[in-house]
């Protein structure tokens, strides 16, 4: 099964927050690479950057790689 990770920018200026997509991604590592680039970038503080996937948001603090058992 493919998965695409989209790495959004939220930025709100006023009332309303704005959306802009700025990357795909084909893996968790690879989004979140991207995502923290953006962030150490970034010195706005009304712009944050999101990692959603066909399902939502996802919540990440940090990545861990788990062995799959099931091989």
């Amino acid at each position: 099964m493919e998965t695409t990770i989209l790495v959004i920018r939220r930025s709100q200026f006023g009332l309303q927050p704005n959306y802009h997509f700025e990357k795909s991604a084909k893996t968790l590592e690879e989004a979140m690479r991207y995502k923290v680039a953006l962030e150490l970038l970034n010195n706005e503080k009304e712009i944050t950057y999101l990692l959603f996937n066909e399902v939502g948001q996802f919540d990440v603090e940090r990545i861990e790689k788990v062995a799959d058992e099931t091989k």
